[in-house]
């Protein structure tokens, strides 16, 4: 059982994660963005991989692959992702950004680092490079 001091900070930061997510969104819809925080993720991970296939996107990201299916069909159909097949003759289809899919995820990226930077204009290095250890840690735990 743990301490109610520490189920209390939990909590805490559960709600204000929960907070950051949905002030994501809305952002989103604010803004009128090109890409959702779901196309971002997607696009970031093939960005990061490339050549990756949708059951490595559904196994990193702890989704169903019917799921991610689904988003990558949306991104197809805007001519983020484009498909070949895999070249070691495995299943699947290799998968990464085309033009349109890297100028996308460049303008979010940008539109984001604004937003962040606005939001912890305030913070010292110290304080932004121990919130960012403790967020890589945080994930880190996930995998």
């Amino acid at each position: 059982m743990t301490e109610p001091g520490r189920e209390d900070a939990i909590a805490r930061v559960h709600r204000e994660l929960t907070l950051v997510g949905r002030r994501g969104t809305a952002r989103v819809r604010r803004e009128n963005e090109a890409l959702s925080v779901v196309d971002r993720s997607l696009l970031t991970f093939i960005d990061e991989h490339p050549g990756c296939r949708a059951v490595d996107i559904a196994a990193h990201l702890q989704l169903n692959r019917s799921t991610v299916s689904r988003q990558l069909g949306a991104l197809f159909g805007h001519d983020l992702v484009e498909a070949a097949a895999v070249e070691s003759g495995g299943r699947g289809l290799s998968l990464r950004l085309t033009a349109a899919g890297r100028a996308a995820l460049d303008a979010s990226a940008r539109s984001l680092l604004t937003t962040m930077t606005h939001r912890l204009g305030d913070w010292s290095e110290d304080d932004i490079e121990r919130f960012a250890e403790m967020l890589e840690r945080y994930n880190a735990a996930e995998e």
